[in-house]
């Protein structure tokens, strides 16, 4: 009897003792196992470490620490779906520690969702982020970056606003700030944060991009045009910065400058591509303003052939058929200052005028005081007619009639003409119909133009 309780009692202290020393196994021998792990993970041994996490996860698989290395060890080998699953376990666990962090999850969390492309629940783990770790600016920049990836400009401000003032020096808020004040029309605001982007990241070319199309609606042309400059070295931004120092120098009134320009543009960007026509119109449109209408036209038929009805390029080459097929129209819409007045004044004269006063007004069109005839020379008081000759392609509306009208009256003129290349609009044809005014549309012109030489 002594004997079997001896073997009872014996067999009871093996048991408490192979379990007691289990327990002190996971207690002591566990924790360095994971530590051991952590170590690989830091080595950048992922493979490695992937291989122990999972007999831990076997055999605990609410391991906060061992799924949370799990799911970095799967995003720094580039499966992020799969790490996005290991950390929503984690977040269902919930058991953090000074090691696993609710941050750490939730910014790992948020960095997976954001590679694959899910920017809606990678901004919600942001904008908690800001909540549970208000003090890091990367959180608030995160959110507002997403909400201007979504265009949501005015959203995005307030969060990169508030990452700039927890980090006054983070040259990607402020690039973004600025992009977004420059979508929201607010360009001084734009130049300001822009400006402090590129002066604490001189190499950022996006920002150096946006600054210059600030600057440019702020008239700062010279300025616009050097930061355009440096964006080119960016080749993902060559294009569009050579489309934007062709705009500003246009702006500037330097056609040339502008034409070659653009032309240089033209030999790197692809045929098709919005750059490309962008480019052709723009060049075109260079060449009108500097009275270079052939070429005007060759740019914009590019565009017709490629692009049939972008932007108002048919309105252009309808506006210049004239011009396309009638020498003598051509010979009024190219010919400078000095040989337009000429030809004004010839015209005139083959009209049968006697011309009192003549005068350029602008480049595009001339102003003329004249009489008739001498047939009635025993009248005391001349009759005169105003005559303004307009070369260029805006249609002549209402308004201007009316204006036109109003110098009749202050010039004591009885008569009036308008000629103009242009198209004429219906509202002034009315108004002129019940007016001493006769209107000459571009084919009545270039009948008056025959015979008319340049010289």
């Amino acid at each position: 009897m002594n004997g079997l309780v001896e073997i009872i009692a014996l067999v009871v202290f093996l048991f408490l003792f192979v379990v007691g020393g289990y327990y002190l196994y996971l207690t002591f021998s566990g924790p360095r196992k994971i530590e051991e792990i952590d170590r690989l993970v830091r080595q950048g041994r992922f493979r490695d470490a992937m291989f122990q996490l999972r007999k831990v996860i076997e055999k605990d698989d609410r391991n906060l620490r061992a799924r949370f290395l799990m799911a970095r060890c799967l995003h720094k080998t580039d499966d992020a779906g799969a790490a996005v699953l290991e950390l929503r376990q984690c977040l269902k666990i919930a058991k953090y520690t000074p090691e696993v962090t609710e941050a750490a999850v939730r910014r790992e969390l948020a960095q997976c969702l954001e590679e694959v492309n899910n920017l809606t629940e990678a901004k919600n783990e942001y904008l908690i982020l800001t909540q549970i770790d208000a003090g890091n600016y990367d959180n608030w920049y995160h959110v507002g970056d997403m909400f201007f990836r979504a265009s949501l400009h005015s959203k995005a401000v307030p969060y990169l606003k508030k990452a700039i003032a927890l980090n006054a020096r983070h040259a990607d808020s402020l690039a973004i700030l600025g992009q977004c004040e420059y979508h929201l029309a607010a360009y001084q605001e734009a130049r300001a944060a822009l400006a402090q982007a590129v002066q604490l990241k001189p190499d950022h070319t996006v920002g150096r991009y946006f600054l210059g199309l600030a600057l440019r609606y702020l008239g700062d042309h010279d300025w616009a045009l050097k930061e355009f400059e440096k964006a080119e070295k960016d080749d993902g931004l060559k294009e569009k910065a050579i489309l934007a120092r062709g705009m500003t120098l246009i702006d500037m009134e330097a056609y040339p400058r502008a034409l070659m320009e653009l032309d240089r543009g033209l030999k790197i960007a692809r045929a098709g591509t919005d750059t490309f026509l962008n480019m052709n119109y723009l060049a075109g449109i260079a060449a009108e303003r500097s009275r270079d209408l052939g070429s005007a036209i060759k740019y914009w038929e590019m565009i017709e052939k490629l692009k049939p009805g972008f932007r108002d390029v048919r309105d252009k080459l309808k506006q210049y058929q004239e011009f396309r097929t009638d020498d003598a129209i051509k010979d009024l819409m190219i010919a400078s200052s000095a040989q337009f007045e000429t030809i004004a004044r010839s015209m005139l004269e083959g009209m049968g005028m006697h011309i009192s006063s003549l005068r350029l007004v602008g480049d595009a069109a001339v102003e003329a005081l004249a009489s008739e005839s001498e047939t009635n020379k025993r009248m005391m008081r001349k009759a005169y007619t105003l005559i303004l000759i307009q070369r260029e392609m805006n249609a002549l509306a209402e308004r201007h009639v009316r204006e036109f009208h109003e110098s009749m009256r202050e010039k004591n003129a009885s008569r009036g003409i308008i000629m103009t290349t242009g198209e004429v609009t219906p509202q002034a044809l009315s108004f002129a119909s019940s007016r001493p005014i006769e209107i000459y549309d571009s084919t009545r012109l270039a009948d008056a133009l025959k015979g008319v030489s340049v010289n």
